[in-house]
Formats: structure tokens, C-alpha cells, sequence
């Protein structure tokens, strides 16, 4: 054949990638083809972020994972708002209560019942404001003309009030008429400006004060229930008024609409669930659905924010997780290092251990352990502060011990196989024949060259200890309330899945993620860590 039927190549294009390439240590070489695999970077950059989730996300949150607002319980990430006047929106829970918001989905507050018409699904609510006097003492201000019919006016503050019926056919105390120099004219609501007169109020509630200089003063207090004639003689016999509440205008919201066929309902009803009325303003359709800005991820069912206690979790998740994975790391590679080495009954003996320890169920083993440690407390004072360090009752502390004592018997299984290899090898036989002791063979040679399946082991085992410790928590074995893990938050959520579906949705998401991310970075891990699978 001739030397045309060939296409010559030079000596450097001989040369393949892994020739050519410069020289790298093991660990540069391990790092360089952990970056080749998208998923395993995938997988490195969750956990870095579950990590900075739960140990940071708690300070940037402006509430604590015990925080209660009981108002607030059960809302959604997103909700549906009417609007009743210009800047004042509602949403109505499922609960039948009404919470006053703004057009972005901040809360402002609970807008309290008044009357509730079960039969006919007619609820009535009213705001209430309780206001303050800058000028809190009496005075005089005579009435210059006749005021409406039924008000009884107080000339010692200049204010009137009569008996009416309200909407719902309960009977209230109506603010009608403040004279124009009465100290009514200058109120405070929680420190700013106020003016009464911005809409109709209805007396609620008022406390007075016999002397607000007195070290134990004595407060007098009196409510709707007893009638205009009886508030405006306390009016005319008291001198300083500590608070007063306020209602404001009543706001209507009719069911019924709900539990009736389309074709049951009047026209221009069909396609309407419930009505808002207020001030005589009927609102039948939705106004926007808007995300929640105060509590991003909803609340539970004692008003608690789940985006905190999700963060919270995280931390206590992972804490138990990365516990027993060190524990793991140090007894599991000591006990199965020290049998593979030996072999012989030695070996034989100590595996025999790790049969008896694995053949014990562990949700038997946490629940023996809580027994046994349910009365014990280990405490220490440093410089007069008093610590507690382990707290059987608490839960964390058990499941923890548990984790640490159980999950080692797979490493020391892992390490004596990886042992029993390479204890032959050529090198193993050179340092026994300088007179290298056991302990150093063991430390020096033996355990470096079995990191590799060791690390991919400790990154397998730390989501199985995550969902173990959910799974633990979920049937009642895991830490006392009001702390919560995963397990806990979904445990609590299972009860509202059909209603609340998001308090179960969020928990599960963290536990399927975090278990996601560490196995793509194990799974690329034993690969970069494998010198077989080596390519350029």
C-alpha cells in the first residue's frame, strides 16, 4: 500500500487529553471532574443553599418560630380581596373571619363579629378602634342648638350618644354629634392622628380614670350594653378618660349564596359565591387575588409563620442529619477498620456485634431510648449562667443519640470490606516490614486509600438521616412543641390536607429537595472519586 492510502498525524496529536493535561493531585483531579457533572453541581449548590436556609433564614425573618397571631391562623401564601371603599380591601377566610389588608396583600388586622345570622348565613362585622385623648380631662361645653332626635349630650366633654338598633337587629350605642372644642376633636389611634369624625362609630367600650397622677389610680369602665344614659352620666361624672374603643361602620357578608345550585340563585347572583356590603355598597365579585406580603408562606393553624418554622425545621433536620453522620464517620471507620484489619475471630466477633445491633428496629430502639432518658437532664453553670446541654424529654436529643448509635454499623460494614482489600496489597506488606505499628498502618494507609467510598457513603447517609428523623417526628417520636422539624410541620399539616394543603406541601418540598440534592452530589461524587471511571 502506498503512503497516500495513509493520513499521518504528528507526535503531538498522539498525545490523548489525560496525557496532555497538566499535572493534578487526587483531590484537584476529584474536584475538576465533579464540575464535568451538571447534576452533581446541581445537587452541591442545593445543599449549600438548604444549608444558608435554615442556619441564616431564621435572622432575616421578622418573626420566631413560636410567634402566635391566632387571628391570622390558617392563611394561604395567596388569597382573594374585595374591595369595599377606596384603599380598604377585606379577605374573607374560610373560617368566616374578615381581615382588613391593602391592595398588595398586607395585613392590617382582624375586623371583629358583631352578630352572626347562622340560619340565614348573614355574618356581621364591625372594625373597632380604641383611641386615646391628647387632652384626657373634662371641661365644659354648653350645646348652642338642639341636636337629632334621642341623643343625650354631655356638656363636661362635649359629646352625644343615642340607643339605636344596627343592621343585624342588635342594639348599639351610636356616637352622634362632638362639639367643635370638645377634646374628642383631637384623638390617637396607637400614637398618630385620628379624626372621629371620619365616619358613623358606635360605642364599644370606654375606661375612665379617677386621677392619672394617683400611684394605683381607680379605673371605671362601662360598655354599649348599658345604654346612652348610663354612658353619658359616667361622662358627666368622671374628670379624665384613659381609653375609649370604638366600632365603625357595619360590614355585611351574606353566604347564603354558597350553599345554593346557580339555578337557585336571583339573577345577577349566578356566578357569585357571598357578598361584602358596606355602607350600602354591595361588592359581589372578587377584586383581585393577591399575594400574602405578611406571611409569604401562609400561617398553620395557631397563626405561626410556616416560612419560619420551615426555616427552623431546616435547622433541626440538619442538625440530627450531620450529628449522627460524625458520629458515623469516626466510630463506623475506628470499629470496622480495626475488624477488617485484624480478621480471624477478631473480625468475626465484632461483626457478630454489628448483626445484634442491626437486627433491632429503630423506631423501637428511639422509643426505648425515650423511656430510659425521658427523667434525665445534664446541666452546667459557666460564670453564673446555667446551661442545659441534654434534655431527655425534649426529643431532639434522643433521636439523636439514637441516629448516632444505630447508623454507624453500615460505615463499619463499608470500611472493613474496603480493609480486607487492601490489606494485602504490596504497600500494607512494606510497612509491616519497617515495623509500622497497627495503629499507624491502619490511620496511615489503610483508611486515606478507602476515602473515597467512605465520603460517597457519609454523603448517601445524611438524607436517609433526614427522612429518618421526619419520618420519626411524623408519628410523635420527635421534638416537643412548639419546635418543629419537617416531620412535626407535616405531621401537624396532615389533618388540614384537603383544606390547607400548602401547610404539607411546604415541608415535603424541603424533605424531597434536600434528599434530591444530596444524592446527585453523592452519585457524582462516586464517580469523581473513582479512579476507573478517569477520563480526560
Amino acid at each position: 500500500m502506498a503512503n497516500n492510502d495513509f493520513e499521518f498525524i504528528t507526535r503531538e496529536e498522539k498525545l490523548d487529553s489525560e496525557q496532555t493535561r497538566r499535572s493534578l493531585t487526587y483531590w484537584q483531579d476529584v474536584w475538576r471532574r465533579l464540575k464535568k457533572n451538571k447534576l452533581s453541581m446541581f445537587g452541591l449548590v442545593g445543599v449549600i443553599i438548604i444549608i444558608l436556609f435554615g442556619v441564616f433564614g431564621p435572622f432575616i425573618t421578622p418573626y420566631s418560630y413560636s410567634d402566635q397571631v391566632l387571628d391570622y391562623s390558617n392563611l394561604p401564601p395567596s388569597f382573594e380581596i374585595y374591595e369595599l371603599e377606596d384603599d380598604m380591601f377585606v379577605y374573607v377566610t374560610k373560617e368566616y373571619r374578615v381581615l382588613e389588608t391593602t391592595e398588595k396583600g398586607e395585613l392590617l388586622g382582624r375586623i371583629d363579629y358583631v352578630h352572626k345570622d347562622v340560619i340565614n348565613k348573614l355574618y356581621y362585622y364591625a372594625k373597632e378602634y380604641t383611641i386615646t385623648l391628647e387632652n384626657n380631662e373634662s371641661g365644659n361645653y354648653p350645646l348652642e342648638f338642639v341636636i337629632g332626635l334621642g341623643s343625650i349630650y354631655s356638656e363636661k366633654w362635649g359629646i352625644a350618644f343615642r340607643d339605636y338598633e344596627n343592621a343585624a337587629g342588635e342594639d348599639e350605642v351610636e356616637l352622634t354629634y362632638i362639639h367643635p372644642d370638645s377634646p374628642f376633636n383631637n384623638v390617637l389611634i396607637e400614637g398618630e392622628t385620628f379624626n372621629i369624625k371620619s365616619e358613623d362609630f358606635t360605642l364599644t367600650s370606654i375606661i375612665f380614670v379617677d386621677d392619672l397622677d394617683k400611684t394605683t389610680p381607680v379605673y371605671t369602665s362601662i360598655d354599649y350594653e348599658d345604654g346612652a344614659q348610663a354612658i353619658i352620666d359616667q361622662f358627666e361624672l368622671q374628670d379624665y378618660i384613659s381609653e375609649m374603643v370604638l366600632g365603625g361602620d357595619i360590614i355585611t357578608v351574606n353566604f347564603s349564596y354558597k350553599l345554593m345550585d346557580e339555578i337557585e340563585r336571583p339573577d345577577g347572583y349566578k356566578d357569585v359565591m357571598m357578598t361584602v356590603t358596606y355602607k350600602d355598597v354591595e361588592s359581589k365579585y372578587i377584586y383581585d387575588k393577591v399575594s400574602n406580603s405578611t406571611y409569604l408562606w401562609g400561617t398553620d393553624m395557631l397563626g405561626r409563620d410556616m416560612l419560619t418554622r420551615v426555616m427552623y425545621g431546616a435547622r433541626i433536620s440538619l442538625t440530627v442529619a450531620f450529628v449522627a453522620t460524625i458520629v458515623n464517620f469516626f466510630i463506623g471507620i475506628l470499629y470496622g477498620s480495626i475488624s477488617g484489619y485484624s480478621g480471624g475471630s477478631v473480625d468475626n466477633y465484632m461483626m457478630r456485634i454489628v448483626d445484634i445491633i442491626n437486627s433491632i428496629p429503630l423506631v423501637l430502639y428511639v422509643i426505648l431510648l425515650m423511656v430510659l432518658l425521658r427523667e434525665v437532664v445534664i446541666d452546667i453553670t459557666i460564670f453564673g449562667h446555667y446551661f442545659v446541654i441534654f434534655k431527655g424529654g425534649a426529643g431532639l436529643g434522643t433521636i439523636i443519640i439514637a441516629l448516632g448509635s444505630i447508623y454507624w454499623v453500615g460505615m463499619a460494614r463499608l470500611v472493613r470490606g474496603q480493609i480486607l482489600g487492601l490489606k494485602e496489597q504490596e504497600f500494607v506488606l512494606a510497612a509491616r516490614t519497617i515495623g509500622v505499628s497497627k495503629f499507624k498502618i491502619i490511620t496511615r494507609h489503610l483508611v486515606p486509600n478507602a476515602m473515597g467510598p467512605i465520603i460517597v457513603s457519609m454523603t448517601m447517609m445524611i438524607p436517609s438521616a433526614v427522612f429518618t428523623e421526619a419520618f420519626l417526628s411524623f408519628i410523635g417520636l420527635g421534638i416537643s412543641a412548639p419546635k418543629a422539624s419537617w416531620g412535626t410541620l407535616a405531621n401537624d399539616a396532615l389533618s388540614g390536607l384537603t383544606t390547607y394543603p400548602y401547610q404539607l406541601f411546604f415541608p415535603s418540598a424541603a424533605i424531597a429537595i434536600t434528599m434530591l440534592a444530596f444524592n446527585f452530589l453523592g452519585d457524582g461524587l462516586r464517580d469523581a472519586l473513582d479512579p476507573r471511571l478517569r477520563k480526560g
